[in-house]
């Protein structure tokens, strides 16, 4: 029974380490899954409240006092009588905001170039760190004893939503080239500040006192981030001369801050309403039954100001996208803006990276724009940053007809929006053939393809039978054809790469219509997404070699972008030409960011000046170990099986002692246990059977 129980023993142990030893990437999952994380994430920026608490604190420096007129008082009066009515006029006359200015000026332990200086980008110092936060934890730490942290946390989750601290300088924005200054922002401390009873400081946000009111709208700007708002404009951009703007003067969030010289800022557009305050967005179902009779008869609803209590409308138009609706008034702090009217504005959920406050980075493909009533595409080209002709009016249409929006994908919306009225404006939703009965899905933002290629295409629903009229801008023939993989788009010749055409016109199915309007971008090689892992050094520089993975017979050349914290430490050229293999050469230098065993996440980029991109997902370790022989046998999968290995042999081994045992060997043990000699309980020999005499006589 031993032997069968160590031989089941060795086949468990030998199976479990050669699954493991080909499994590797699962065990280490699941060991990573084992390991206890704390979730001690920051909290998510808390919406506009109907009842707000801001806690403002004055800092000044021994160069810049506050007794030159921007002081307690100054932060006080500007707040209380600019900050106050925008709050209200924002959440529509239902959030009361009360604002609490320190009243002792906290003195900056350095001086202002200590918290201000560009010595490796926006106010970061030589090592990369950010400057100011030192200086808003100075202010903390200096009243943390001093205030009731609870009065703060909104929604009593332990954490502080509002605090605010101006310094008695002027911002760098308002002379980039004073690269001494400290540029207004908000952001989180790199760990929360822990306060007294139980509450903690996660972010906060600082702004220039000395600029006066015409610091409000940069004030509120960056105020609002701490209720969820997100940056339109390309934050981060590269390119200094970059004209794109996003919603321009439309929206606080773009260039709207300065309104009016920065006193009158504007109202957020529909996306930043939202995020801030979601009570004030009507969503519109704008679909019907399939019962229903053409023409479908929609809502019509009469749109009040923004400034004025008026709801923004929102429209789904795909999973990802939506168009806004609102109306902006001469009114309140709207009475800067451009024109009066109905602004319509398109948003894309699918592009940008949210959580790093980088979504409009890319006019081609924003993650919101302005429908511009007068048909261009002013503000998406940098032309100017917001005009009266942007708006629509009495008698104008926008969506199927008028001025036309599409997801995407190229598909023209179902439904037509008509704007009616003077003052009072309205309105009116109709969709002339109802909604499809059919689907139609293609790649986000156009399809690249080979010269050769051909369009995948998805439709769903009634699919049969269906038929396209279809033509391409670059003079070739498009044909819908149907096979068992799904739908494709042929071409009737070879394409001319690169270059950028669009596929235009209808796809019909039982009656059903889509237009379509979709780019192509015809390339010779297209990249693909892959990932890329390497050890650099945590002192000295290292050069890796990327493999850009890829397919097509041709070249090409595409721009490349390092993004990410990846992007600290390392550079490489903009551009790369790819060919059947191609690598890409980063260039990584610690600049002291790294230490040992640290991990480096970023992406490399690679797009075309159209938009469309491709990243290779970039894991480095730094560390200054030299791999050794030994060090594959290192990862934890080969370790568990290393394991497994050894207890499965040592139970085989144990089984194969066992089975050498011979009946000759058994034998000799009983024999030599007989031989042995049979005492009394005193220790004396007992008699054995061969002596059968009282006493033994030697004759």
């Amino acid at each position: 029974m031993r032997q069968v129980a160590a031989a089941f023993m060795a086949f468990v142990f030998l199976s479990s380490a050669a699954w493991t030893f080909t499994h590797e990437e699962k065990v280490e999952g699941w060991l990573v899954g084992q390991i206890v994380v704390d979730n001690d994430e920051p909290s998510v920026q808390l919406p506009l409240q109907d009842q707000e608490h801001w806690l403002v604190v004055v800092v000044d420096f021994e160069q810049n006092t506050a007794n030159n007129g921007w002081g307690i008082e100054e932060a006080d009066n500007m707040l209380n009588q600019a900050v106050v009515p925008y709050i209200e006029q924002l959440s529509g006359g239902e959030s009361n905001l009360s604002i609490t200015v320190h009243d002792t000026v906290i003195r900056a332990n350095f001086p202002l170039v200590d918290y201000g200086q560009d010595a490796t980008g926006k106010d970061s110092g030589i090592g990369g760190e950010f400057l100011p936060s030192a200086l808003a934890e100075e202010a903390v730490t200096s009243i943390m004893d001093e205030i009731n942290w609870e009065v703060f946390d909104l929604d009593n989750d332990g954490a502080v939503d509002r605090f605010l601290v101006l310094h008695t300088t002027k911002g760098q924005e308002e002379n980039p080239g004073n690269t001494n200054r400290i540029w207004s922002h908000f952001t989180h401390f790199e760990e929360p500040i822990e306060l007294v009873d139980d509450h903690r400081i996660e972010h906060y946000t600082m702004a220039s006192l000395q600029t006066g009111t015409s610091g409000v709208g940069t004030i509120i700007h960056e105020m609002l981030h701490q209720m969820g708002a997100i940056d339109l404009y390309p934050v981060h951009d590269e390119v200094a001369f970059q004209s794109w703007k996003g919603p321009g003067d439309w929206d606080i969030m773009a260039s709207g801050n300065w309104n009016g010289g920065g006193r009158w800022p504007a109202m957020p557009t529909g996306a930043n309403m939202e995020l801030v305050r979601q009570q004030r967005i009507e969503t519109v179902d704008l679909t019907w039954p399939t019962s229903a009779a053409q023409p479908c008869i929609g809502p019509t609803t009469v749109l009040r100001g923004i400034t004025e209590g008026g709801m923004v409308l929102k429209i789904p138009i795909s999973d990802t996208e939506s168009v806004f609706i609102e109306h902006r008034s001469d009114s309140g702090f709207d009475s800067r803006l451009p024109g009066a009217g109905i602004l319509v504005s398109y948003q894309d959920l699918s592009v940008g990276d949210f959580e790093r406050n980088e979504v409009n980075t890319n006019p081609n493909q924003p993650w919101l724009k302005v429908i511009e009533a007068d048909g261009g595409d002013d503000l998406v080209r940098g032309s100017n940053q917001g005009e009266a002709s942007d708006l629509f009016l009495n008698n104008t249409t926008f969506g199927a007809e008028g001025v036309q929006i599409r997801t995407h994908d190229g598909i023209l919306v179902p439904w037509v929006a008509s704007v009616s009225g003077e003052e009072n404006l309205s309105v009116s939703f109709t969709a002339p053939s109802c909604n499809p009965s059919m689907k139609v899905d293609m790649s986000n933002h156009g399809s690249p393809v080979l010269p050769t290629g051909e369009i995948s295409i998805d439709i769903s629903g009634n699919t049969e039978p269906c038929t396209s009229e279809l033509t391409s801008s670059d003079g070739r023939g498009v044909a819908l054809t149907h096979n068992e993989q799904g739908h494709t788009l042929t071409f009737s010749t070879q394409g001319t790469a690169p270059s950028t055409a669009f596929v235009e016109g209808t796809i019909s199915c039982d009656g059903s219509t889509v237009h379509l309007r979709h780019p192509v971008h015809i390339l010779n090689r297209i990249p693909l997404d892959s990932t890329f892992e390497a050890t650099v050094h945590p002192d000295s520089t290292t050069m890796l070699d990327i493999p850009i993975a890829s397919f097509g017979d041709g070249v090409q050349r595409f721009s490349v972008s390092i993004d990410g914290p990846l992007a600290r430490v390392s550079s490489g050229e903009v551009s790369v030409l790819i060919t059947e293999e191609t690598s890409y050469v980063l260039v990584v230098e610690p600049n002291g960011l790294l230490t040992e065993n640290m991990l480096v996440y970023g992406t490399v980029t690679i797009s075309t000046d159209d938009g469309m991109s491709w990243t290779v997902d970039v894991e480095l370790e730094a560390t200054s170990i030299k791999d050794q022989w030994w060090t594959p046998l290192t990862e934890p999968g080969r370790i568990i099986g290393i394991m497994l290995s050894i207890l499965g042999l040592s139970a085989l081994t144990g089984l194969m002692k066992k089975e050498k045992s011979t009946p000759e060997e058994h034998e000799g043990q009983i024999s030599e246990l007989r031989t042995q000699e049979e005492q009394d309980a005193w220790g004396r020999p007992l008699d054995d059977d061969a002596s059968t005499n009282a006493f033994d006589v030697q004759e």
